[in-house]
């Protein structure tokens, strides 16, 4: 699964972030803004897309 930037995601602690574009490329894993602005390396299975209607 891939998810791209710009998707919002649940994260592992419940919050939610989105998923940015990262200066360079990890295997499985994606670059999350969290909500005030702290950037953290996720796994992309521990994250969840949300998607709006």
């Amino acid at each position: 699964m891939s998810i791209i930037p710009g998707t919002l995601v649940k994260l592992p602690n419940g919050r939610n972030g989105i998923v940015i574009p990262s200066p360079w490329w990890q295997p499985g894993r994606v670059l999350v803004k969290m909500p005030r602005g702290k950037k953290r390396w996720f796994r992309v299975d521990e994250c969840t897309p949300i998607f709006s209607n």
